[in-house]
């Protein structure tokens, strides 16, 4: 006579748990990954007609991990350029769209960039007067510090160059630099714009024809001394106490029968914008001793939001 001996489902259902927690399964857990886009955008600059940069990959740094290198590609090319010129004002070009991340900080973004080492037609300025000077950028990377990816949908970066501070030309004049000082990394969820009108009866400095009316955006409200362009990593004398460098200026310009200014991908904050009519010769690397704002009373203390496109007219002030 035959015997049976049952035995409860429970037990069944936690001997399979224990199996599957043991390894018993042969699926591999993978990581969660998020999808990220990474654009380029550009501030204005007053000295070139155009600035081309051609791009073959991002590499991103993490701690505790291997490099990661996404190769960067447009169309059959295996590179992406375009002339950041074109992209002034808010508009921006997407170099490598929705690629997958695993979200958490990472310690560098470095550009791959394409410079005068490998031909003379990937990465140059074409200055005013028509001459194509080479750009050369020391190892072909430009390495930009850090950011952050998140869990929550698709985040889109966008690296964004002040050419007025990242453009060095050397003392030759014979090639460019583009240095990291005046290029960075935002996050398109949290950027702002600024932008607005410029009385022309500011433009009272003498012997520049127009030529030295620009705008500067400094982080920060109440600040005591506002100063021109510099680099923090250059040895600078009569630097004053208590001085503020601009997060970014741009000139002056003329739309139809008026004067403007605009600023794009501007993290959310707060700022005080000034106005000045001689910022024309302004060292991208050396405290020039500059007069913020001229005239003395042309500056406003601004708050800006990604929820809105802020604007802030600059108007002569009658005695």
């Amino acid at each position: 006579m035959q015997h049976f001996k049952f035995i409860p489902l429970t037990m069944l259902i936690g001997s399979s748990l224990l199996l599957t927690a043991c390894g018993g399964s042969s699926s591999d857990s993978k990581p969660n990954t998020t999808k990220v886009s990474f654009a380029l955008a550009d501030a204005p600059v007053d000295d070139a007609a155009e600035v081309w940069i051609a791009v073959d990959a991002i590499e991103l740094v993490k701690e505790g991990e291997d490099n990661i290198l996404l190769d960067v590609k447009d169309g059959d090319l295996e590179y992406a350029q375009l002339d950041l010129k074109q992209f002034q004002g808010g508009e921006s070009k997407i170099i490598l769209d929705e690629t997958e991340l695993v979200p958490g900080v990472y310690q560098n973004l470095i550009l791959h960039v394409l410079d005068e080492s490998v031909g003379d037609n990937f990465s140059y300025v074409t200055e005013l007067d028509g001459d194509q000077i080479s750009m050369k950028q020391p190892s072909q990377k430009l390495k930009l510090g850090g950011f952050e990816v998140s869990s929550q949908g698709v985040q889109r970066f966008t690296i964004h160059f002040d050419l007025r501070t990242a453009l060095v030309q050397n003392q030759n004049g014979q090639r460019y630099n583009l240095k990291p000082h005046g290029v960075t990394i935002v996050d398109n969820e949290t950027v702002a714009s600024l932008s607005g009108m410029v009385d022309a009866n500011l433009f009272n400095c003498i012997g520049d024809e127009n030529e030295g009316n620009f705008v500067y955006l400094y982080p920060g409200h109440s600040l005591p001394v506002l100063v021109d362009n510099y680099d923090e990593n250059t040895a600078q004398t009569d630097l004053p106490e208590g001085a503020v460098a601009p997060a970014g200026s741009t000139a002056v310009v003329l739309n139809g029968n008026d004067y403007s200014y605009a600023f794009g991908f501007i993290p959310e904050g707060d700022y005080t914008v000034a106005f000045t009519c001689s910022g024309l010769n302004d060292d991208e690397a050396l405290y020039d001793g500059l007069l913020i704002p001229n005239p003395s009373m042309q500056m406003h203390e601004v708050v800006l939001s990604n929820a809105m496109d802020s604007v802030q007219d600059f108007e002569e002030i009658l005695p």
